[in-house]
């Protein structure tokens, strides 16, 4: 079993939100990830239950057009259905390290998210470690300090996707 750290609640809480509450009117560019089966179906249904504002951010549109990402903000708060495990939890990876400095955990809303802290860029990347469709929310730095987007997302999140029972993670 791998567990998360628990630092991640702090992180959270000093993280996120703007002052500014809108949206730009251009497509933000998100790489879509590829899904197929279950996955895009629960990543289908998770697009159906998006909120337009996050964090008092308006929904803005993606480039390509996906039903697997979505955005909302300016600079743009970023959502990826089926995207793959954070590099530093997969043993398969040569960023490999669940113990490192930069990750931290916490389940909220019943999901148990990971936190990826990118300290060169101040950025965050959120990722649903336990679901069968991972969905990955970048946080732009310009957010830092304020409320992260979890606690707005976590109940379509759950919802759309049950969990992987082959996932071994703790978030305590």
């Amino acid at each position: 079993m791998t567990r998360i750290a628990a630092p991640f609640a702090l992180t959270a809480a000093t993280l996120l939100l703007t002052a500014c509450g809108g949206g730009g009117s251009d497509s933000v560019p998100v790489a879509a990830p590829t899904t197929t089966g279950a996955v895009a179906q629960q990543c289908a249904a998770l697009q159906k239950a998006l909120p337009q504002t996050l964090m008092g951010l308006a929904r803005r549109d993606t480039s390509p057009g996906s039903p697997d990402t979505a955005a909302w903000g300016d600079p743009a708060v970023t959502l990826r259905c089926g995207a793959a495990m954070p590099s530093v939890l997969d043993p398969h990876s040569k960023n490999y390290n669940p113990e490192g400095d930069n990750l931290s955990g916490a389940e909220i809303g019943g999901v148990c998210w990971a936190s990826v802290h990118d300290q060169a860029d101040n950025t965050f990347t959120f990722s649903s470690v336990d679901l069968q469709a991972i969905v990955e929310i970048h946080v732009p730095s310009a957010y830092s300090g304020r409320q992260a987007p979890l606690s707005e997302l976590s109940g379509a999140v759950a919802k759309a996707s049950p969990p992987d029972a082959d996932r071994k993670f703790s978030c305590a």
